[in-house]
């Protein structure tokens, strides 16, 4: 999925190994700021010991959980049965469906379309449980496309193995199909520059992009059960042990995530307020507030959760970009931190970062830069 600071390249560049050796003596592996899950769903499915995931997002927990909590593979064939199949058949019958259909089927001449789209989504065909249609539509995803993830959301499973794994490959399939530049950031207008990426992303189709995640995600299981909660990763840290091991990955950029998040996280919760603005974002007591966002907080934010790691006894591999942040912070300034908490040991890997925007055309969607990792033992 698009996400920003993903650790799926670093697992590869020196990270799993680290996880791997930090992990034979621990008892539980604690990810703090679980995020895309690449490190939960890494260790559950290597390591012989529970995986435990926190995120003050709803949709990073989803994620999370789809793999970290069942022990067990789930079958691909039983998923299309029951959901996607089931899922496309009553798509056909939805609220809004008809005029959809018939506003695609039109000459796409795509700065028409948009505000046809938009004004078809915001006219009150959909019914009211078409959440996405009624908020994201003719913005993020083409009304059809709105349409085929609400009847997706509609017809999760009740089983709730099942529906962990067939929601998670909804916010999958959204964050891949969803049109806007870097991950969620604002929709892509029908400008001369961005219209072509706008046709193409609406031209995508969400049963295929849900298909693939399914098939990624079913197979996947835990070693040892281990559970996802939303939570302050700060209060988690209060009541670690001293045999975890605790991964911590923390925000780095200035504009709290949900900014570029909040349509996954309509996913995750299945529901949401009025929405507004160019982003279509919604009201600010929906969106979650994190003082590592804050260039005045986030500092505090993080020796809080140092000195507590450090008081439970914890070990912490922590990653962090070596240069300054957006939130003020740098990998360096966190080394000197942890210093005063913990015996450090550091290297410095090469990975790439998400540039909120780029379109590989007229600006890179991902940079070369340093990041830290740092590995601290009481």
């Amino acid at each position: 999925m698009k996400y920003m600071g993903s650790k799926r390249a670093m697992l590869k560049n020196g990270l799993g190994e680290l996880l791997k050796e930090e992990a034979l003596s621990a008892s539980r592996i604690v990810d703090l700021f679980s995020g895309s899950a690449s490190v939960s769903w890494f260790s559950a499915t290597r390591f012989d010991i529970p995986v435990e995931a926190y995120d003050l997002q709803s949709y990073a927990v989803v994620m999370a959980q789809s793999v970290i909590s069942r022990d067990q593979p789930v079958s691909i064939e039983n998923v299309e049965k029951i959901w996607i199949d089931r899922s496309r058949a009553s798509l056909r019958k939805m609220n809004g469906w008809k005029e959809s259909i018939h506003l695609e089927g039109k000459e796409k001449k795509i700065s028409s379309w948009k505000k046809s789209a938009e004004k078809l989504c915001s006219s009150g065909i959909g019914s009211k449980s078409s959440i996405i249609f009624n908020r994201y539509g003719g913005h993020y995803f083409s009304p059809t496309q709105a349409l085929a993830f609400d009847s997706l959301l509609r017809n999760l499973p009740e089983d709730e193995v099942l529906r962990s794994v067939c929601l998670s490959a909804t916010i999958v399939a959204a964050s891949q199909c969803s049109a806007s530049p870097g991950h969620t950031a604002q929709p892509f207008k029908a400008t001369k520059t961005a219209a072509p990426f706008l046709l193409e992303a609406w031209s995508r189709d969400p049963f295929f992009y849900v298909t693939q995640a399914v098939k990624k995600i079913a197979p996947l299981h835990a070693k040892k059960i281990g559970k996802a909660c939303v939570k302050d990763s700060n209060e988690v840290a209060r009541n670690l042990l001293e045999n975890d091991l605790v991964f911590v990955d923390p925000p780095y950029s200035g504009v709290h995530y949900s900014r570029f998040y909040h349509v996954l996280e309509t996913i995750a919760r299945g529901q949401c307020g009025q929405v507004s603005g160019i982003g279509r974002y919604p009201p600010s007591e929906e969106r979650p507030n994190s003082a590592y966002s804050k260039r005045g907080t986030s500092r505090d934010a993080i020796e809080d959760l140092l000195k507590s790691l450090s008081d439970c006894g914890c070990t912490v591999i922590l990653t962090f970009p070596k240069g300054e942040c957006s939130n003020g912070l740098a990998g360096e300034d966190l080394e000197e931190l942890a210093n005063n908490f913990f015996n450090v040991s550091r290297r410095v890997v090469k990975t790439r970062f998400s540039t909120l925007g780029g379109n590989d055309i007229t600006r890179s969607a991902r940079k070369t830069s340093d990041e830290l990792i740092l590995v601290l033992k009481k």
